[in-house]
């Protein structure tokens, strides 16, 4: 440690302790992280000695602490305090990842606004089962886009590939030109999704150059048993939990990847409360053995 200058009067850790309104604890848990190292440490005794002059930087570490930055970020910090520029750019830093912190806390915060208003519903009305109906849609002719998203409400990325590809190879859409998502994984997954959207055209279409992944396919005839959802995406996965339950009862197995068909979606209405959205699971009847 260097030596205080000539007649300066240190300050025991105590004294530093109050004046700095950083507990003593604090203190030397600082001192060994690289944070605010003492003036002067007695080799005999270990005891810690603090110059005045630190109290300024103490001051500026307990406004950075209290602002959220770690133990790390404050040891590579303390160098910079005189730096504005340099400063600024770890603050500016620090301000984003705030930010992303809290939307992810308001997200929390709605899903457990959600699950008492759920339990308020429950308490108050008969619970409603999901229909399940059983349903032949005849095969189609589609526009598609199948690729890997970041996750599964990323699915607007592919909409915003297809359907400009779509209008420019001049296609029209079909009579029944509710849009389609497909999900291929076979597993769920938190990353990496493998989607597919299709939406119905009235022709075969040859995509435009540069439409990288956009193809016109005949979609085979199918036998699904379909669960409507009314209202936002988040109550999916009642409906999901009805079709799982009526497969089982009735003797069906799973036959392909599930698909979403959106009969009134956010592009129609922005109100989540009209989403209608039909969730449609291929079946094929459960071999005896």
């Amino acid at each position: 440690m260097d030596m205080p200058p000539a007649g300066e009067r240190l300050l025991t850790i105590g004294e530093f302790s109050r004046l700095s309104q950083i507990s003593v604890r604090m203190l030397r848990y600082y001192d060994e992280h690289g944070v605010l190292r003492p003036t002067h440490v007695d080799e005999r005794s270990g005891y810690r000695s603090y110059s005045p002059a630190l109290l300024r930087t103490a001051r500026q570490v307990r406004r950075l602490r209290d602002a959220g930055l770690g133990v790390a970020e404050l040891a590579a910090c303390v160098p910079l305090l005189d730096d504005a520029a340099a400063l600024r750019r770890v603050l500016e830093r620090h301000r984003s990842r705030l930010i992303d912190e809290s939307a992810a806390v308001a997200a929390r915060i709605r899903e457990v606004d959600q699950l008492i208003t759920g339990l308020e519903e429950t308490a108050m009305s008969v619970d409603r089962p999901v229909e399940i109906t059983l349903r032949a849609v005849p095969a189609r002719l589609v526009a598609s886009l199948r690729d890997t998203i970041p996750t599964y409400a990323d699915e607007g990325v592919l909409w915003e590939r297809l359907m400009p590809a779509l209008f420019s190879a001049g296609a029209a859409l079909g009579p029944d030109a509710s849009p389609v998502a497909v999900f291929h994984d076979e597993d769920y997954r938190d990353a990496d999704c493998d989607v597919e959207v299709q939406i119905g055209v009235a022709a075969p279409f040859t995509p435009p150059p540069g439409a990288d992944g956009v193809r016109c396919v005949e979609m085979p005839a199918q036998e699904v048993a379909v669960g409507v959802l009314r209202g936002p995406y988040d109550g999916v996965g009642e409906v999901m939990e009805a079709i799982g339950r009526w497969v089982a009862e009735h003797g069906y197995r799973f036959a392909g990847p599930m698909f979403n068909v959106y009969r009134v979606s956010p592009h129609d209405d922005p109100e989540p409360a009209h989403w209608v959205t039909e969730v449609c699971q291929p079946v094929a009847p459960e071999v005896a053995r």
